[in-house]
């Protein structure tokens, strides 16, 4: 085996010496460039996640301190107007007697549900939409029962008492009626038996036999006026089809007595409309009875 020679031993050594030394230096400024930027970003990330926590810290301890509600949006400005609409009597000045002053009552501190269920809770009213309109108007729409009677019951002082009729039944003292309105309505005349306190002792329950006998008004005032004016008293007795029985009395001025079946009211108001305009009926000044509740037949009593 030979020995290297020296020129061998020194190509060697060279090719070694080519070989890269390792270094924690970066190559180049651009790569040194490069690993600040991300050491930025990285930074500010963990800024930002601590600010967000810090934020939510604080933030669940102001609402927890709170007493009112923090309000981010500015709709905690005073009510400034309300529109007030309704298909009856009652007026605005009557809702504000109502509902109270409205200063220093903000529209989103109203509780909405409990003020419709409030006004429907009152007698005369029968149905209520309140809504907001942003950014201070409080909305309220109302529809009321209207009176088809009016039933006058003896007052503690020996005076009189209104009661209205509504058509489901229900009896509830008036308000903002005119007299002169009231005055149009036939009056109620029932069996003192059919007429029961509430549960609470204010005001009366509901009447059964008037949702049978309200078309019968309806049909009258609307379609036969000059008929229905001149009507004073209406009574009932056992308001049931089914019951051979039963019937409904009308008291007029011209005819004392008008009798009607609970059924059919269209065709016996058109048999009392034709029967009162012939000329031996017409002529006359005042008449006995019309009993108009066997079918076709008509039984009239000058």
């Amino acid at each position: 085996m030979r020995k290297k020679t020296k020129k061998e031993s020194s190509q060697g050594s060279g090719w070694k010496n080519l070989a890269p030394r390792s270094s924690r230096k970066p190559a180049s400024a651009a790569a040194f460039r490069k690993q600040l930027q991300t050491a930025g970003k990285l930074g500010l990330l963990s800024l930002c996640l601590a600010t967000l926590v810090a934020g939510l810290w604080w933030f669940d301890k102001k609402i927890d301190s709170s007493v009112d509600p923090i309000e981010f949006t500015g709709l905690g400005a005073p009510v400034n107007e309300v529109i007030f609409q309704t298909d009856g009597v009652l007026s605005k000045r009557w809702f504000g007697n109502w509902f109270g002053p409205m200063r220093s009552r903000s529209l989103m501190q109203l509780d909405i549900m409990s003020i419709r269920n409030e006004l429907e809770a009152e007698q005369q009213v029968k149905e209520v939409t309140v809504r907001r309109e942003f950014p201070s108007t409080l909305v309220v729409e109302m529809k009321e029962k209207q009176p088809i009677l009016v039933l006058r019951l003896r007052a503690k002082d020996n005076g009189v008492q209104d009661w209205m009729v509504a058509g489901d039944g229900s009896l509830y003292q008036g308000v903002g009626y005119p007299s002169s309105s009231l005055s149009l309505l036939p009056s109620l005349s029932i069996h003192p038996s059919l007429l029961r306190l509430n549960s609470d002792g204010e005001g009366y329950c509901k009447l059964e036999g008037i949702p049978r006998i309200a078309p019968l008004l309806n049909l009258a005032r609307k379609d036969y006026p000059e008929l229905y004016r001149d009507w004073r008293v209406v009574s009932y007795e056992r308001p049931d089809q089914s019951d051979p029985g039963a019937h409904v009395l009308v008291r007029s001025g011209k005819v004392r007595s008008i009798r009607f079946a609970p059924r059919d009211y269209g065709a016996q108001m058109q048999r009392l409309k034709y029967l009162l305009r012939q000329p031996d009926f017409r002529m006359k000044s005042s008449i006995e009875s019309v009993d108009l509740s066997h079918d076709r037949s008509v039984y009239a009593k000058i």
